[in-house]
């Protein structure tokens, strides 16, 4: 298995630039998922990594190996496209053992005995026992994913790329399907790169998180960090629900930062990205998780923040309390027996380490922190 070192890369097409100063490691072993919605680079830095593009400028590495002028078919990977790409002719047996009938061991051809063995084994990891002499169009949508993970798997890849592969599925077989792609990444220990714009799926399955928009890299991290600290506005957006407070810093402390909400009101809260300069007077914008706004405080330092109920949602397990402050719409979610009504008052409460601090601006904001990848001093 191999670590994917990515340096400085970008890439365009015509005037429109897919990626761009993509700096980071794919870690050995690991489950990376490139996170992001549709047109935002991610497909594009897979095929990068699969060697289909090659970058307008920068270096890719698999450990020590400068493999960015390397043919796909020299890299050692395995892909599994969204549309599977399974030869419609051919049984699942000879779809599988394709790969191997085309790839060369030390100057040697596979033997026949071989074949039989890797593809039995492979349907075996993906638990397609017995279904060898089928064809793509008598199976489930679910199964023909199961044959291209196993077509992949069998020519033994440093690296297993995975480009949306559970998109065209209903979501029972989607849930079925990732717990087998973990279940297989975990026994093999394969360092998997995997494309998605599903930020649930993404939180499940990874080791690791890169979130892309615009071409970047907005933050790259374990599912948990990207979640409980945002980097910028849009992965907090992004990833799970947020309601955005627009404001002015009042004060700086050595903790917290102080912002004046554009209704008058005060909040305190912290800041999860280490390093940026935020300064007095700048406008930020706080952000806060549904889940971290309460009824009552359990604390006197805790934030209060009131507005006026316009909707409630019953949605089982709790409520959704959507309620105004100043022209702002803010959400809350809150335990079912609560009594709130449409047009009342409302007084919530927020811890001020639940309370995020952001700056305005996405990649240019990152761009002012010190030793971040993307950090200019221009």
């Amino acid at each position: 298995m191999v670590t994917i070192h990515i340096e400085k890369v970008r890439k365009t097409f015509g005037e429109v630039v897919a990626t761009d100063d993509v700096n980071m490691d794919l870690q050995d072993g690991k489950l990376s998922t490139l996170l992001g919605p549709s047109g935002c680079g991610k497909t594009t830095l897979l095929r990068l990594i699969a060697g289909f593009y090659e970058p307008d400028y920068g270096r890719i590495y698999f450990d020590d190996l400068d493999v960015t002028d390397i043919p796909p078919n020299k890299r050692n990977t395995g892909m599994c496209f969204q549309n599977y790409a399974l030869w419609p002719h051919m049984t699942v047996f000879d779809n599988i053992a394709y790969g191997l009938k085309m790839k060369r061991v030390d100057g040697m051809k596979y033997t026949q005995a071989a074949i039989k063995r890797r593809v039995k084994d492979a349907l075996e990891l993906v638990r397609m026992q017995g279904l060898g002499d089928r064809t793509p169009h008598q199976l489930s949508g679910g199964q023909q994913q199961r044959v291209a993970l196993a077509r992949a798997l069998v020519i033994e890849p440093d690296v297993l790329l995975l480009d949306e592969p559970l998109s065209n599925l209903d979501a029972k077989l989607r849930n079925e399907m990732r717990e087998e792609i973990l279940r297989i990444q975990g026994e093999l220990g394969i360092t998997t790169v995997y494309v998605t714009h599903d930020q649930v799926e993404a939180l499940s399955i990874s080791d690791m998180v890169a979130v892309m928009e615009k071409g970047y890299i907005q933050q790259y991290g374990p599912p948990r960090e990207i979640y409980a600290k945002p980097q910028t506005l849009f992965v907090a957006d992004f990833i799970g629900k947020c309601t955005f407070f627009d404001g002015i810093i009042h004060s700086i402390g050595q903790d917290y930062l102080t912002v004046e909400l554009t209704d008058g009101q005060k909040v305190s809260g912290r800041t999860p990205i280490e390093g940026y300069p935020f300064e007095e007077g700048e406008s930020v914008r706080c952000a806060v998780r549904p889940e971290d706004l309460f009824l009552e405080s359990t604390d006197p330092k805790n934030n209060e923040i009131s507005g006026d109920v316009f909707q409630v949602v019953y949605i089982g397990s709790n409520v959704e309390v959507f309620f105004h402050v100043g022209e702002t719409s803010a959400v809350a979610l809150l335990s079912p027996d609560v009594k709130v009504s449409e047009g009342e008052k409302i007084e919530l409460y927020a811890p001020r380490s639940d309370v995020m601090i952001l700056p305005l601006g996405g990649v240019d904001a990152l761009r002012k922190i010190p030793g971040h990848p993307l950090y200019s001093q221009d």
